[in-house]
């Protein structure tokens, strides 16, 4: 029982005053008050749908003055959803951004979990971010909204169809014609 109890006040003594806030613009931001840096999260799009192209982007900035921390060497895990855990290593952020081109290609639940290191090893630290990919709409008004970028395929549909109902009245006419000479 006091080895359990040692270890909890260990652990305890071992927080650091680290997290993690949403502000309004859909941008995230993990805070290390240890390391005195700031990374800041985006998703793009704001919201990463299924099979769709996305960007993962960082910044990292020292928390006091705002200014980039330079000369960063990071590495990203994507884990969730059903997929295996996504690797990204030895991302270099010369002037404190970079980004990770990714598809996500399951609906569910992600976490972005990067480890920044400065190349002269005196900063290192961890942050988490949640992304969700919502599950697609498959609903009647989604397939149905003209507004969307679909209207393409409906052109295209309905050019199809106007031409299989031709088609089929060409056809058809050309039939009676034949039986009439007959």
């Amino acid at each position: 029982m006091l080895t359990i109890l040692s270890l909890l006040i260990t652990i305890s003594l071992c927080v650091f005053p680290v997290y993690a806030q949403v502000s309004t613009n859909g941008t995230k931001t993990w805070l290390d008050r240890e390391n005195s840096i700031k990374i800041l999260f985006r998703t793009i799009p704001e919201q990463p749908t299924i099979g769709t192209p996305s960007v993962l982007r960082f910044t990292v900035q020292n928390l006091q003055t705002g200014k980039p921390v330079t000369n960063l060497l990071a590495s990203v895990v994507i884990v969730g959803g059903t997929e295996a855990p996504i690797p990204f290593q030895n991302i270099s952020a010369v002037d404190g951004d970079f980004s990770i081109d990714v598809i996500f290609i399951n609906e569910g639940s992600y976490q972005v979990i990067t480890k920044i290191t400065s190349q002269t090893h005196d900063v290192a630290s961890l942050a988490s971010f949640a992304v969700t990919v919502p599950a697609p709409d498959l609903s009647m008004q989604s397939a149905l909204n003209f507004s969307d970028r679909n209207y393409i395929i409906w052109v295209a549909l309905l050019i199809a169809s106007a031409a299989g109902v031709a088609l089929f009245l060409i056809l058809k006419n050309k039939n009676k014609n034949t039986m009439r000479k007959d």
